[in-house]
């Protein structure tokens, strides 16, 4: 099953339920929502108007497709992108009706085997585990019990307990282990994963990790405080629940990896022939680079989409949504270096972002039709900042040595790892002036 296919089956289900399809929200929102970008679980963006009460009350089941920048911005992993989707929905519904819904959407809709189905319920939760276990039928070996299902939006908002669904993919280990925490949730790498040849400073391997959480029905009940634990109940308890489209994929489409998927993979493809590489025979540290790129590419085109027609411009105005949008711009800045930073690292001679925007305007526009409308103002404006970026690489390694300026600038503005740089100037063949580097930095301060 496609991607498109995916996202499609989803929506159909929802509109025969009564659901109002609603439309995507864009990344570049209006105050007082732009603090929750890139910032917060944007998944619930289309829920922020609703928590003020302007509009679509519970009442009116919803669902949409909605875009995410994932908050942890300098960090992938083989199941934590930097740009996905979330296929949400929410309403005031029963929890046997909203458990029933979601269980009928992963295996007759999608028709995963309801035996690589786990569950996992809050501790205090009793309710929805007597519902997956009494009503749906699910084994009680296959309802995990934790401590940790409950969610909330970091800058505060409404707040409640969880429900999670997880793909098993690894049902033969038995499931005396299943309760463990570091089965259910992303578990911390020791030192020596994170030293592994393969990570370069981004991605992290995970191929241990049994269960792939995928799907969150939260039990919307109080008002969580910006600042502090202070909880006010909600006038109106409401559901709010969302699908991870890469993760379904992954799912889906049987790939160990998103980067599997054909969410990705044309992109990575794509980067491949403009390095002169096939991608299947590569070595892992190619590959990695190739999927950095790849991932990269993906957040900037769509992140651009909505961001090119606003300009941040500071009138003595709204000082939030301007500071937002600068903040946004740089993060673009951000990702085009490192796409131009691996680009080099690959062997690639001169700039190429145009050919990977090409790709992914191709695998959106059915669903983002904006992407192709507002290509050309994508090209433009991408392939400026990736010159200005490639340009000032080239600088330094004309002169043979990397500047204390240009590592202050990769560090600090563009947030690159010292790896990368590194690998960077062994590719190249010059050093590095760390002496001048430090003196940049000024005298420590005790």
């Amino acid at each position: 099953m496609n991607s498109n296919q995916i996202r499609q089956k989803f929506l159909d289900f929802w509109a025969a339920k009564e659901h109002q399809i609603l439309p995507a929200e864009s990344f570049v929102v209006k105050f007082p929502y732009l603090e929750a970008i890139s910032r917060t679980n944007l998944w619930t963006l289309p829920f922020y108007p609703l928590s003020l009460g302007e509009k679509h009350p519970p009442e009116n089941h919803s669902a949409t497709l909605q875009k995410y920048i994932s908050p942890n911005i300098q960090v992938l992993t083989q199941r934590h992108p930097t740009f996905f989707e979330m296929l949400t929905h929410w309403g005031d519904y029963s929890k046997q009706q909203a458990l029933t819904w979601a269980w009928e959407l992963c295996t007759e809709i999608y028709q995963i085997p309801p035996s690589r189905l786990v569950v996992s319920v809050d501790e205090r939760d009793t309710e929805s585990a007597a519902i997956w276990r009494d009503k749906i039928g699910i084994p009680e070996q296959q309802i995990v019990i934790s401590r940790w299902n409950s969610w909330r939006p970091n800058a505060g908002g409404h707040c409640g307990i969880s429900t999670r669904i997880h793909y098993d993919c690894y049902p033969e280990r038995g499931y005396e282990s299943a309760a463990l925490e570091e089965d259910i949730e992303f578990r911390s790498k020791s030192k020596e994963e994170y030293d592994r040849e393969d990570r370069i400073g981004h991605i992290l391997p995970e191929e241990d990790l049994r269960f792939l959480s995928f799907y969150q029905l939260v039990f919307m009940e109080s008002e969580a405080s910006q600042y502090g634990n202070q909880r006010t109940p909600l006038k109106t308890n409401y559901m709010a629940c969302g699908m991870d489209l890469e993760r379904l994929a992954t799912i889906l489409q049987g790939c160990s990896s998103f980067y599997q998927t054909d969410l990705i993979l044309p992109v990575i493809r794509r980067a491949a022939k403009v390095a002169g590489v096939d991608y299947d025979l590569a070595d892992i540290s190619t590959k990695v680079a190739l999927r950095l790129i790849a991932d990269h590419m993906r957040s900037v085109v769509h992140l651009k989409a909505d961001y090119y027609y606003l300009k941040p411009q500071y009138n003595g105005g709204n000082f939030m949504q301007f500071s937002g949008l600068i903040f946004i711009n740089k993060l673009i800045q951000m990702w085009v270096m490192r796409i131009a930073l691996y680009s080099q690292i690959l062997g690639i001679e001169e700039p190429s972002i145009e050919r990977s925007i090409e790709k992914v305007v191709a695998l959106g526009e059915a669903f983002y039709p904006h992407l192709r409308q507002q290509q050309n103002e994508i090209n433009s404006y991408l392939t400026q900042q990736e010159s200005y970026c490639w340009n000032m690489l080239e600088g330094d390694r004309k002169k043979g040595i990397v500047s204390g300026y240009l590592l202050g600038q990769l560090f600090r503005t563009y947030s690159c790892y010292r790896q990368d740089v590194e690998k960077w100037t062994q590719k190249k063949g010059i050093s590095i002036d760390w002496h001048g580097y430090n003196l940049m930095l000024g005298p420590e301060i005790d």
